[in-house]
């Protein structure tokens, strides 16, 4: 009886066991979604990567926010972090979240501006007063601006995040744009960031973040800046002896998607990541702000001095780094800064950036950076001037730089924006007439006043141009040419002509064997060499076999340096007669030893030692007080800073005359000026409808190098 009940319960038991399954069977047929939700719950798996330390502010949001998109997704979406560059360096991050390697990326803006050059607006130094300010702009509309820009690079811009303010580190006190000058300061890849140390008188170095410690140990640069939690979680403080609180710019990061592969989630998922990445914007910048006095206050413990800027100590900064806001205003756009301008004068009453612009166009860091820096402390040096006179036309003259490093393409490019920069007076020039030559025609399609201090290619001002917007106070090879010819004939006419093959060397060869000609005489030999070359001895050997007794260089620092090596090197120590030009770099330097024996003479137009009227003493005061020199041997290429400084005092005038900022009413103001008592010679005048050229051979003498690298002056007047 038992076992026919067990029996029976048995079969009941698996009877219902498949009334079950089929009942299951069927609704999963019926209702797909219930199977994939109890059986097959699909979890999306996300990497996320940033450069700052574990346990970091930036990192404990990172975290949050991945904690938070797991909660409101039922763990449907995880999320990895990857802190400290532990998958890359932030350009290869950012690499990688455009190829889809990377699915959330937190970089700097100065990072990011590698693919989006706007987005180095927080950057430009001082420009917020508050951190307040630089949430409502990057949280408004010229935020969002920025954010959209990312779209047709392969990312998807969500929200800023940040680091908070910059600040400068030093193994000294920092209290004015001075303190910095002749510094190695170590700064991220940025162009912008690298601008403002110039600004300053620093030598910015790139170094990756983390190799800045090790940089600062080893003495490979003295200071840097960075927000108060990358000191401390970097442990740079370690390495600096002082901190001084600048707050000159927001360490803002962008929190972006991979549109490659968060376009492919589900659309609530892509909102959820959205919405969280914007919820926590308020929780990580309070992490930040809300651990920053805390931080200061170890690091203090630890010996570092900490130094606040003051009111009038922030002014000097201010008013030094002022260009790079015009510089990056037209990188950055209008629709961008206007706004922020706007605001900021609102409700900081902020200087609304309405001065009247000055550039410079020329090579800053390369091989002719030397004359690019005369050139520019010549202007600086007049705009100071200038403003302390009341400035022009009520407003204040600003010097804004561009390096274009002997690139005609950057050169062009700088023109251009150049041209939408606002209250644009006229722009200067650097050394090159290769580079001169090619702006000419955006110069003039753009009515640009272009000012040369030094380029000496005759076709820069004889250019064909009606009107001519060049104007040039410098030699001119027309003029060159036949004066260093007689500087050789006046030791032999036994005359060799090295010459570099370019469109400015060809000009100076043809200047010189045409004039050679008309004398009844020709060169004993003529030798050409390319750009960048490096060996010379072929040259050198067909020049001592034709028995020369005298060179004629035509050369820039760089080839002038080897070709002077090549010539020690040689049999025949052959005096060389060059053209100004070697001059414009740290030739000195590097042939210091080789003058030993290779008598070296060349061409300038002006000298600080000899000149003795009032505003050449004014200028040399100026420059000794403002670029801490003990002496005038020491102004180094001493031509580029005065034609550069009396250019700048003729467009000044120019601009007074036509009392607007209308280029044409400049460009033809330029030309009416009838009297100038200036730095090179009493113009009288400097320009004429006829004559863009102020300067003529009368003006020219020979000069060579002193024990120290002085340009010391060995003759005057024509031919002598």
């Amino acid at each position: 009886m038992m076992k026919s009940r067990n029996k029976i319960i048995a079969v009941a038991f698996i009877t219902l066991l498949i009334a079950v399954g089929t009942l299951y069977i069927f609704s999963v047929k019926t209702n797909p979604k219930h199977h994939d939700a109890a059986v097959e719950k699909k979890i999306y798996k996300l990497t996320f990567g940033h450069n700052m330390p574990e346990g970091s502010a930036m990192d404990i949001a990172a975290r949050r926010f991945a904690a938070t998109v797991s909660q409101k997704t039922s763990g449907g979406v995880t999320i990895t972090i990857y802190p400290n560059q532990e998958l890359a360096n932030d350009y290869k991050m950012i690499e990688m979240a455009i190829e889809g390697d990377l699915d959330i990326l937190l970089s700097p803006t100065a990072k990011m501006s590698a693919v989006v050059p706007a987005l180095q607006y927080s950057d430009i130094p001082f420009l917020f007063p508050h951190k307040a300010d630089a949430y409502e702009m990057l949280d408004g509309r010229p935020g969002k601006l920025l954010l959209a820009k990312l779209d047709q690079y392969g990312l998807t811009g969500v929200a800023f995040w940040g680091n908070g303010f910059k600040q400068f580190t030093a193994n000294k006190e920092i209290h004015s744009p001075k303190d910095f000058r002749g510094m190695n300061v170590r700064v991220m890849k940025s162009q912008l960031i690298m601008d403002q140390f110039r600004e300053f008188g620093a030598n910015p170095i790139a170094i990756d973040f983390h190799e800045t410690y090790k940089a600062l140990k080893d003495g490979v640069v003295k200071g840097h800046e960075n927000p108060i939690a990358a000191i401390y979680g970097m442990r740079l403080y370690e390495v600096q002896s002082n901190i001084t609180i600048s707050n000159h710019a927001y360490l803002a990061y962008v929190f972006c998607f991979s549109r490659k592969n968060i376009g492919k989630l589900p659309p609530d998922i892509q909102q959820t990541l959205t919405t969280t990445a914007n919820e926590l914007t308020g929780f990580e910048r309070e992490l930040i702000d809300g651990q920053e006095a805390d931080i200061l206050k170890k690091i203090a413990e630890t010996g570092v001095k900490i130094t606040y800027l003051t009111g009038d100590e922030i002014k000097q900064f201010q008013a030094a780094s002022k260009g790079i806001l015009y510089k990056y205003a037209p990188i950055v756009g209008a629709d961008i800064i206007d706004p922020t301008l706007e605001y900021l004068k609102k409700r900081h009453e902020y200087d609304a950036a309405d001065d009247i612009i000055i550039g410079l166009n020329a090579d800053m860091t390369l091989a002719t950076a030397q004359a690019g820096i005369a050139i520019e402390r010549g202007m600086r040096i007049a705009a100071e001037e200038i403003n302390e006179r009341g400035g022009l036309l009520g407003k204040k003259l600003i010097v804004v730089t561009m390096d274009h490093a002997g690139n005609t393409a950057r050169s062009t490019a700088n023109i251009g924006l150049f041209g939408k920069m606002k209250n644009l007076a006229a722009v200067m020039s650097g050394l090159q007439s290769r580079i001169v030559l090619e702006d000419l025609k955006l110069i003039h399609s753009n009515k640009i006043i272009y000012l040369i201090p030094w380029a000496a290619h005759p076709e820069i001002v004889q250019n064909g141009y009606a009107p001519n917007y060049c104007f040039r106070l410098s030699a001119n090879d027309a003029y060159a040419g036949p004066f260093l010819v007689e500087q050789a004939l006046n030791k032999t006419k036994k005359i060799a002509l090295l010459w570099v093959n370019s469109v400015w060397g060809k000009k100076n060869e043809e200047i010189m064997v045409s004039y050679l000609k008309e004398q009844g005489l020709q060169f004993t030999t003529i030798e050409s060499y390319n750009a960048n070359e490096t060996d010379f001895y072929e040259q050198i050997g067909r020049i001592s076999r034709a028995d020369a007794e005298i060179i004629i260089m035509i050369a820039n620092p760089d080839e002038g340096a080897k070709i002077i090596k090549s010539l020690f090197y040689g049999k025949k120590k052959i005096p060389v007669i060059a053209h100004r030009s070697i001059t414009g770099g740290n030739i000195y330097k590097e042939i210091k030893k080789e003058l030993t024996a290779i008598d070296l003479s060349f061409m300038q137009t002006y000298s600080f030692i000899t000149a003795d009227n009032k505003r050449s003493k004014e200028f040399v005061k100026r420059y000794m007080n403002e670029y801490g020199v003990k002496t005038p041997q020491e102004i180094f290429s001493p031509e580029g800073a005065a034609h550069a400084y009396d250019l700048t005092m003729l467009l000044a005038e120019a601009v007074r005359q036509a009392g607007t900022l209308d280029r044409a009413a400049i460009r033809d103001a330029m030309e009416n000026i009838r009297h100038y008592e200036g730095l090179t010679k009493t113009h009288t005048p400097p320009f004429t409808n006829a004559r863009h050229d102020a300067l003529d051979e009368t003006g020219y003498f020979m000069a060579e190098f002193d024990g120290n690298g002085a340009i010391i002056p060995i003759g005057g007047g024509k031919y002598k």
